[in-house]
């Protein structure tokens, strides 16, 4: 039975209204996390969505959403850092060349609704589309940054030792 509340009041569903917060709040911390436009915002809650179903359990039937409506416990193993780098292998849909790539890099935006399909943003075709031939860079770009960072450090540190152990002329 489908009941309505009276326009403009929230807190007579406060139920959905914490649910649609967390939504909100998980799709936002993904898109500031993966430095995305605020243009897949649609992706990130969607992803979000299907995280949380999977992943959260609930606190009365210590479950899933998911073990819960299937009666058995989710396989997470495919689930992928939103916003990372991914290579789309280009199986036929367009006429490759003797040296054309094989793959396009793309930028994995989340999981299809109807398939067991990743949904990847092309770069180079500017477009969404489905693939299960996807292979992910899933590496920290912060950790990169830092540990680079730290190496230059390292290197102007060894120089600095070797110029200081040369006898002044």
């Amino acid at each position: 039975m489908h009941n309505f509340f009276a326009p403009r009041t929230p807190q007579q569903n406060g139920l959905v209204e914490r649910k649609n917060k967390s939504l909100e709040e998980l799709a936002r911390t993904m898109l500031s996390e993966s430095s995305l436009s605020k243009y897949f915002w649609v992706d990130a809650i969607s992803t979000s969505c299907y995280v949380m179903n999977i992943v959260l359990i609930r606190p009365i039937f210590k479950k899933t959403p998911y073990e819960l409506f299937n009666g058995r416990k989710p396989n997470i193993s495919h689930l992928k850092v939103f916003g990372c780098s991914c290579f789309v292998l280009n199986n036929g849909k367009e006429n490759l060349g003797k040296f054309d790539e094989k793959a396009n890099n793309g930028i994995f935006i989340g999981y299809s609704s109807n398939s067991h399909a990743y949904r990847v943003y092309s770069k180079r075709l500017m477009i969404v589309e489905e693939s299960v031939h996807v292979v992910f860079d899933e590496v920290d770009h912060k950790d990169v940054k830092s540990s680079k960072n730290n190496t230059e450090e390292d290197e102007q540190n060894i120089i600095m030792q070797k110029l200081d152990s040369y006898p002044e002329c």
